[in-house]
């Protein structure tokens, strides 16, 4: 951004001499005007054109450079609604995907419900399953307890057992 001087010091020293030549005139009236050099009154009115020329083509670059600068600002503000805009597709690309992204997860949760009840179903059929086979081996504990295949059917139903037992805990998160 362009910085501006348009307090021009130059300008209230100029302003100030000619405040005393006024003074001077004022209250001297005729005859302080008369005391006043002539060549002096010329250049200062020279001098004051000068200045009047300075001045006039400053406030045309001023004028100018307002003109940019309102230029510049109506370009910012375009600028700045295309960012916004911009701003705002992005923000509803991002709520849809957000809203997407919940039904996924909500879909995800259903689906593991219906699983959790599979498997727990499962898991209690697997139980009563055991119960009967435990049943199963205590009878033939008692009807042939030192049989060869009582040992096995004894043997397999603790490995599978102790394996129920594995997943279980894996299941459960143990």
């Amino acid at each position: 951004m362009k910085n501006i001087d348009r307090f021009n010091m130059g300008q209230a020293v100029r302003v100030q001499r000619c405040s005393k030549i006024i003074y001077y005139g004022a209250k001297y009236g005729a005859k302080g005007i008369s005391k006043v050099n002539p060549a002096l009154v010329f250049i200062d009115a020279v001098i004051s054109l000068a200045d009047l020329f300075v001045s006039y083509s400053a406030y045309r670059q001023v004028k100018e450079q307002n003109k940019q600068l309102m230029s510049q600002i109506e370009t910012l503000k375009h600028e700045f609604k295309n960012l916004r805009k911009e701003l705002d597709l992005s923000e509803e690309k991002y709520r849809y995907q957000l809203e997407k992204d919940r039904r996924l997860i909500q879909q995800k949760l259903e689906n593991n419900k219906q699983n959790l009840a599979a498997l727990k179903l499962a898991y209690e059929h697997a139980r009563d399953y055991f119960m009967k086979m435990k049943e199963e081996v205590e009878y033939y504990r008692k009807e042939l307890p030192f049989a060869k295949e009582t040992r096995e059917i004894v043997s397999k139903y603790h490995e599978v057992v102790t394996i129920y037992v594995s997943i279980s805990l894996e299941y459960v998160g143990g």
